[in-house]
Protein backbone atom coordinates (compact mmCIF):
# COMPACT_ATOMS: atom_id res chain seq x y z
CA UNK A 1 0.00 0.00 0.00
CA UNK A 2 1.15 3.53 -0.70
CA UNK A 3 0.82 6.06 2.08
CA UNK A 4 1.20 9.81 1.58
CA UNK A 5 2.16 12.16 4.39
CA UNK A 6 2.68 15.92 4.34
CA UNK A 7 5.19 18.04 6.24
CA UNK A 8 5.69 21.75 6.82
CA UNK A 9 9.48 21.60 6.67
CA UNK A 10 12.06 19.55 4.84
CA UNK A 11 14.14 18.71 7.91
CA UNK A 12 11.28 16.89 9.65
CA UNK A 13 10.35 15.10 6.42
CA UNK A 14 13.95 13.92 5.95
CA UNK A 15 14.14 12.65 9.52
CA UNK A 16 10.87 10.77 9.14
CA UNK A 17 11.98 9.30 5.80
CA UNK A 18 15.29 8.11 7.25
CA UNK A 19 13.56 6.59 10.26
CA UNK A 20 11.07 4.78 8.03
CA UNK A 21 13.87 3.54 5.76
CA UNK A 22 15.67 2.14 8.81
CA UNK A 23 12.44 0.30 9.67
CA UNK A 24 12.60 -1.33 6.21
CA UNK A 25 10.02 0.76 4.38
CA UNK A 26 10.60 2.37 1.00
CA UNK A 27 10.17 6.12 1.53
CA UNK A 28 10.94 9.14 -0.63
CA UNK A 29 10.27 12.87 -0.47
CA UNK A 30 8.65 15.07 -3.08
CA UNK A 31 8.47 18.85 -2.76
CA UNK A 32 5.16 20.15 -4.06
CA UNK A 33 5.49 23.37 -6.08
CA UNK A 34 2.04 24.78 -6.76
CA UNK A 35 3.48 27.69 -8.72
CA UNK A 36 5.82 25.90 -11.14
CA UNK A 37 3.69 26.82 -14.14
CA UNK A 38 3.69 30.53 -13.27
CA UNK A 39 7.37 31.03 -14.10
CA UNK A 40 8.90 31.93 -17.39
CA UNK A 41 12.54 32.53 -18.20
CA UNK A 42 12.04 36.09 -19.43
CA UNK A 43 12.05 38.95 -16.98
CA UNK A 44 8.81 40.94 -17.08
CA UNK A 45 9.30 44.71 -17.24
CA UNK A 46 7.29 46.92 -14.88
CA UNK A 47 4.58 49.00 -16.53
CA UNK A 48 4.32 46.87 -19.66
CA UNK A 49 1.70 44.33 -20.72
CA UNK A 50 3.77 41.53 -19.18
CA UNK A 51 4.40 43.35 -15.89
CA UNK A 52 1.37 45.45 -14.93
CA UNK A 53 1.41 44.49 -11.22
CA UNK A 54 3.95 43.67 -8.53
CA UNK A 55 2.54 40.14 -8.38
CA UNK A 56 3.23 39.59 -12.09
CA UNK A 57 6.79 40.82 -11.58
CA UNK A 58 7.39 38.51 -8.62
CA UNK A 59 5.48 35.34 -9.49
CA UNK A 60 5.66 35.27 -13.26
CA UNK A 61 8.96 36.87 -14.03
CA UNK A 62 12.22 35.16 -14.67
CA UNK A 63 13.64 31.83 -13.78
CA UNK A 64 13.09 31.21 -10.04
CA UNK A 65 16.51 29.68 -9.36
CA UNK A 66 18.62 32.46 -10.85
CA UNK A 67 18.41 35.78 -9.00
CA UNK A 68 19.84 37.61 -12.04
CA UNK A 69 16.73 36.65 -14.02
CA UNK A 70 14.29 37.15 -11.13
CA UNK A 71 15.43 40.15 -9.06
CA UNK A 72 12.05 40.74 -7.41
CA UNK A 73 11.99 37.30 -5.83
CA UNK A 74 12.86 39.04 -2.55
CA UNK A 75 9.39 40.59 -2.61
CA UNK A 76 8.05 37.21 -1.48
CA UNK A 77 6.99 37.78 2.16
CA UNK A 78 8.50 34.47 3.25
CA UNK A 79 11.94 35.46 1.93
CA UNK A 80 11.92 39.14 2.86
CA UNK A 81 10.68 38.51 6.41
CA UNK A 82 7.83 41.00 6.03
CA UNK A 83 5.12 38.36 6.46
CA UNK A 84 4.31 36.13 9.39
CA UNK A 85 5.42 32.54 9.03
CA UNK A 86 1.91 31.19 9.63
CA UNK A 87 0.56 33.21 6.72
CA UNK A 88 2.97 31.77 4.21
CA UNK A 89 3.61 28.29 5.54
CA UNK A 90 2.04 25.33 3.85
CA UNK A 91 2.40 21.58 4.13
CA UNK A 92 4.12 21.40 0.76
CA UNK A 93 6.53 18.53 1.35
CA UNK A 94 5.13 15.12 0.58
CA UNK A 95 6.56 11.91 1.97
CA UNK A 96 5.56 8.81 -0.01
CA UNK A 97 5.87 5.46 1.72
CA UNK A 98 5.33 1.94 0.44
CA UNK A 99 4.14 -0.06 3.43
CA UNK A 100 2.46 -3.45 3.92
CA UNK A 101 -1.16 -3.20 5.03
CA UNK A 102 -0.42 -4.72 8.44
CA UNK A 103 2.31 -2.10 9.16
CA UNK A 104 0.29 1.02 8.25
CA UNK A 105 -0.35 2.00 11.87
CA UNK A 106 3.37 1.80 12.67
CA UNK A 107 4.21 4.10 9.77
CA UNK A 108 1.47 6.58 10.72
CA UNK A 109 2.81 6.75 14.31
CA UNK A 110 6.29 7.55 13.03
CA UNK A 111 4.97 10.23 10.67
CA UNK A 112 2.98 11.91 13.42
CA UNK A 113 5.92 11.76 15.83
CA UNK A 114 7.93 13.86 13.36
CA UNK A 115 5.09 16.35 12.89
CA UNK A 116 3.67 14.98 9.66
CA UNK A 117 0.06 14.88 8.54
CA UNK A 118 -1.59 11.80 7.06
Amino acid sequence: MKLNAYFYNLESANKAANYLKNMGFRAYIDIIDKYADTYNDKQNIAGTDTGPTLASLVLKSGYPFDIRKNPLLMSDPMISGMGYYDETADANIQLNIEVPDDKTNDAVKVIKSFGGLT
